[in-house]
């Protein structure tokens, strides 16, 4: 099946339910325009896994603070801590990049279709005594990245989606992403696609379909999980997973 028709057949699939809420952030890829309530932490520590070809990374754990600092403003600090496994090849640890990034909705939405918008800029940078030196952990930093969320809902109807630019060494990236969820009484499920590419050469960078759950646990504790793969077949990578906890206070 070609990727044009697997989109459209996963769309039609999605849309065709009742009373949709789309929200993206963990543990999806694609994010959304919401911001953390001004005073209030979101700390989302989760356990992630990326299986290719060569071998598997895994973050355990990777940490995500976020904090409200006015009604359409939040910050964010992302550290990770990764262990690589490479077919054939002892494995490797260390500490992931920092990442730190401020949220802005400059434009709110609403229940009758109003679309809500938000810039959201990122600078990640090698973590002191990180895995910058240990070659495939990560990349040489620091590394900037520019993204517009959008979103729109129509009651408990919604879609987000975000696309932006990462500017770093070597060749620059693009990013995009589109999400649909659905709001059931004890649990959402969340679906999207989500893509990221060399500016040169998009059309050949990895697109990943994922799908995704968030149940609440206690009034300040939500188990989140996903999953998910390339939507081309022999294409990396073969298998992205998170699960965690989000909390909130």
């Amino acid at each position: 099946m070609s990727i044009s028709r697997t989109i459209s057949a996963i769309a039609y699939l999605l849309f065709v339910a009742a009373a949709w809420f789309a929200q993206g952030g963990p543990p999806m890829i694609t994010d959304d325009t919401g911001t953390v309530a001004k005073g209030h932490f979101e700390i989302n520590t989760a356990f992630t896994m990326e299986f290719g070809e060569d071998g598997r990374l895994w973050g355990t754990p990777l940490i995500d603070f976020n904090y409200g600092t006015s009604k359409n403003t939040q910050i964010k600090v992302e550290i990770p801590y990764y262990v690589l496994h490479v077919n054939g090849q002892a494995g490797v640890q260390g500490l992931g990049n920092t990442n730190v990034g401020v949220r802005w909705r400059f434009r709110d939405g609403d229940e009758k279709g109003k679309l809500a918008l938000s810039l959201y800029p990122q600078i990640e940078f090698n973590t002191p005594g990180s895995a910058a030196r240990r070659v495939g952990i990560v990349d040489r930093g620091p590394e900037f990245l520019l993204p517009l969320q959008w979103e729109m809902h129509w009651g408990k109807t919604g879609v987000n989606g975000d696309v932006g630019y990462r500017f770093k060494r070597g060749e620059d990236e693009a990013i995009y992403g589109v999400l649909i969820g659905r709001e059931f009484k004890r649990f959402d499920l969340l679906a999207e696609i989500h893509g990221t590419g060399s500016r040169r050469h998009l059309a050949s960078g990895e697109v990943v379909f994922n799908i995704g759950t968030r149940v609440p646990l206690t009034k300040h504790a939500t188990w989140i999980m996903s999953g998910g793969r390339s939507v081309r077949p022999g294409h990396d990578p073969t298998f992205v997973g998170y699960a965690g906890v989000q909390w909130t206070f």
